[in-house]
């Protein structure tokens, strides 16, 4: 591992006496938390996590298990970001929206415990503008990964190096985001999305979406490596979309960093 980029780590760690860490079962607030752990003690951090409709079961049941093996306490806050009509349009801002229900809950639970709050974002997040940052300046959260200049590689490199369960784990963003820019989040598009991609998860596929089009047309994504198989499974694929009262539209490859 890099003691440069563990040692600027450190340093943005050193002006605070612990940490509060917005987790969300990926592997940059994984990372984040374990080095905060590392550095003050589980006993002086503490991790929160927005629970609702658009955080997938398994990111949940990944975060829950990375603070038991931390032994650091999780606050579970219940999110209504879908009761906000400015999310809910999803004009682009939705991200922005989704950050500031979770900051505005998790703020105060941090401040209670006399810590800062932190989140994920790395230094490689910098090359895409993303509403949410917005969110994360207007609320002075700290973004102690990104300042360190740690890349996604160097998150998954000291991910593995503190034996992180999520260390090559894929990105998994939120489930809103499987629905298309302009088409409003629904608590029906995201239970679809919920549903069918933990069937997929079933039947052994590791990088996927199931992309939401308007009311009853669904569209998958995988990897180059399963696109082959899910195309020879595509009457399994169709039946699934079928099953839940939509038609399956494409079977198409997944690229990183694309969105709906």
């Amino acid at each position: 591992m890099n003691r440069a980029l563990v040692s600027a780590l450190n340093t943005e760690f050193e002006p605070y006496d612990g940490l509060a860490v917005a987790v969300s079962g990926g592997v940059d607030s994984s990372l984040l938390l374990a080095a905060a752990c590392e550095y003050y003690d589980a006993s002086n951090c503490l991790a929160v996590i927005a629970v609702s409709p658009s955080l997938g079961a398994c990111e949940l049941e990944a975060a829950r298990s990375l603070c038991q093996w931390l032994d650091v306490e999780l606050v579970e806050l219940q999110s209504n970001e879908i009761e906000n009509p400015a999310y809910v349009a999803n004009d682009g801002t939705r991200c922005y929206w989704c950050k500031q229900e979770l900051f505005k809950l998790a703020i105060p639970v941090a401040a209670e415990r006399g810590l800062p709050l932190a989140y994920g974002e790395n230094y490689d997040d910098l090359k895409q503008p993303r509403a949410g940052r917005k969110s994360a300046e207007q609320n002075k959260i700290l973004a102690p990964l990104r300042a360190a200049k740690f890349t996604k590689e160097d998150v998954r490199m000291y991910a593995r190096f503190l034996n992180l369960q999520v260390a090559d784990k894929p990105a998994a963003p939120c489930l809103a985001s499987r629905i298309a820019v302009g088409q409003a989040v629904s608590l029906d598009s995201l239970n679809i999305v919920a549903s069918v991609e933990t069937q997929l998860r079933e039947l052994g596929y590791k990088v996927f979406r199931s992309r939401v089009i308007g009311t009853a047309e669904l569209a998958f994504e995988f990897s180059d490596n399963e696109l082959e198989r899910a195309e020879s499974q595509r009457l399994q694929l169709t039946e699934l979309a079928a099953s839940h009262h939509c038609q399956l539209l494409s079977i198409a490859a997944y690229r990183s960093g694309s969105v709906a």
